[in-house]
């Protein structure tokens, strides 16, 4: 096992522990609000904010599972064309694709990292009752989003090292789209 296949496994038990907080921080959210809709319903009273922690859950949550969605091939593509050509074909879709989407990522990870600087300089504040410091829930979105770009650079590299030795099936299992055997076993 060479160093880019040990990184991946490392990046992908941390995508996995990711997926599970971003899970948790999802369920508390259904709770707080909830607990908010009961409360107005019965009592006529509300929780201020509890749309606004759910929002930031959701944003954390979202960017927390990109990682993990990614090593475990499950981002969505059209495969109507792509089944049909040829395995060397497949595998330089698969790259290319690749490298558009970490290109477009990282685009929005250099956005949000100015955000995020603009925010700490600022020291940004929701504008609720709760006055939340901005700066937490964007270090951590930012957070997901800097290891979907590592992740994906890291995938990205091994790949090409697997494209010059023509390892077609090494790309597949890294990047390709998931055969319906695949998913089958997957859910099994």
């Amino acid at each position: 096992m060479n160093i880019l296949d040990k990184t991946l496994k490392g990046l992908d038990g941390l995508a996995l522990r990711l997926v599970w907080l971003g899970g948790a921080l999802l369920v508390i959210a259904a709770l707080i609000v909830t607990v908010d809709v009961i409360l107005r319903k019965i009592f006529n009273i509300s929780m201020a904010g509890s749309d606004e922690l759910s929002g930031y859950a959701f944003g954390i949550a979202t960017s927390l599972s990109l990682t993990y969605a990614l090593l475990h091939r499950s981002n969505m593509r059209v495969d109507a064309l792509y089944q049909h050509l040829p395995i060397w074909l497949r595998s330089v879709l698969d790259i290319l694709g690749n490298i558009l989407l970490l290109t477009f990522i990282g685009y929005v990870t250099y956005r949000a990292s100015s955000l995020l600087l603009d925010t700490y300089a600022n020291q940004s504040r929701s504008i609720s009752p709760l006055q939340t410091p901005l700066a937490i829930p964007q270090t951590a979105w930012f957070a997901g989003l800097v290891l979907f770009v590592v992740t994906g650079a890291v995938m990205t590299i091994s790949s090409i090292i697997s494209l010059f030795k023509r390892d077609w099936v090494a790309i597949h299992k890294l990047m390709g789209i998931k055969s319906l055997d695949e998913q089958i076993e997957e859910e099994s």
